[in-house]
């Protein structure tokens, strides 16, 4: 939920320069801004034993988190943000809005971007919103939003809000979804969380894995769990092994009453964690690449649908609607944990079961 009374204040681009400087510090956290050679504006905020590198304008995209000075995001992946390029072209931040027209790989018949117009859109505003007072849990928000119009087609505005913990552990997004038009519209989302693959070793999950729950995509093509030949390969990481040029698994979560959640265990004994609220989020997808030349572990991708595209999810009926003159919010969160203990997930039987 939204906070009241909290200080806010603009962003604006012509406050970005390529000379990083600081504009706010408090006993909390201190946040600056500068300008990637690309011209691309980003924001940075230490706080805790984090920091966060926000993309305010391009996509709204979280570009990186670090803990203790160490990034958790993917490897081999784009260093520097661009405008003016594709999905796969800019493929290089830790969260990436995703949708909302469409979302999902376009299959033969489909006409939308590779994930939707989202994560390349230029938003119109973007701000922070701060706590007045300390000791606030969350005592920083990341903001900003877009109205996106073409006509024939859709009209929306999206407000996403991450809110960052003050020990810098964790996080809780907000993606506001409002639908101004005189008619109901279609819309997709999937948050695009890419962990590293490095030192990842195994995914626990609330949700069952099996036949009724999850459909693996192996080389773009779909199998059961029934049919799959080697499900290992997402129940415990191999390390050594190629997942080329991807493995993708789609979960469902019909059936589930809880919040699904999901945790990433690595050999190090830290752990990375992702929870999602019902009841639009009602899918979430694991994403596992990696080869000599890079590697991501996106074990738990919140999602409205699968990634097979506009198309084919309609033909599922895994599109969602927004009713004309109404909006919806979207919730979930992530976070890293020095031990599995310290994991802040509530499942049934108060356990977590084995992806498996």
């Amino acid at each position: 939920m939204r906070k009241n009374k909290r200080i806010i204040m603009k962003l604006d681009p012509s406050m970005f320069s390529e000379k990083e400087r600081e504009i706010l510090a408090s006993p909390s956290f201190c946040v600056s801004l500068f300008r990637y050679r690309t011209g691309v504006e980003a924001l940075r905020i230490k706080i805790g034993r984090g920091e966060f590198i926000w993309l305010p304008y391009l996509g709204q995209q979280l570009w990186d988190w670090s803990i203790d000075g160490k990034s958790l995001k993917f490897e081999g992946f784009i260093e520097e943000p661009s405008y003016g390029k594709n999905f796969l072209q800019n493929y290089g931040g830790f969260l990436i809005h995703c949708g909302m027209t469409a979302m999902g790989n376009p299959g033969p018949e489909d006409t939308h971007l590779h994930h939707g117009e989202l994560p390349v859109a230029k938003f119109d505003e973007a701000w922070i919103e701060m706590e007045p007072e300390n000791g606030s849990e969350s005592p920083v928000s990341l903001c900003g939003h877009i109205h996106w119009k073409v006509p024939f087609v859709a009209e929306y505005h999206c407000s996403p809000s991450l809110s960052i913990s003050a020990d810098g552990l964790q996080a809780s997004m907000e993606v506001l979804l409002d639908n101004p038009a005189s008619k109901t519209m279609d819309y997709m989302y999937l948050a695009h969380i890419n962990f590293a693959f490095s030192g990842a070793e195994k995914i626990l999950s609330t949700i069952p894995f099996d036949s009724s729950h999850v459909t693996i995509r192996d080389d773009g093509e779909e199998k059961t769990t029934a049919h799959f030949a080697d499900s290992s390969l997402i129940k415990q990481i191999d390390k050594k092994a190629k997942y080329e040029p991807e493995l993708v698994a789609i979960l469902n979560h019909k059936g589930i009453a809880h919040k699904a959640s999901s945790i990433l265990l690595y050999e190090d004994g830290t752990v990375r964690w992702v929870r999602q609220q019902k009841p639009e989020l009602d899918h979430h997808v694991i994403w596992i690449t990696h080869n000599e030349d890079r590697g991501a572990c996106g074990f738990h991708l919140p999602s409205t649908a699968g990634p097979t595209g506009y198309i084919n999810e309609k033909n599922l009926g895994n599109v969602k609607q927004l009713t004309a003159g109404c909006n919806i919010t979207l919730r979930y969160e992530f976070g890293f944990a020095d031990r599995l203990e310290d994991v802040p997930i509530i499942c049934p039987n108060s356990r977590l079961s084995n992806v498996g």
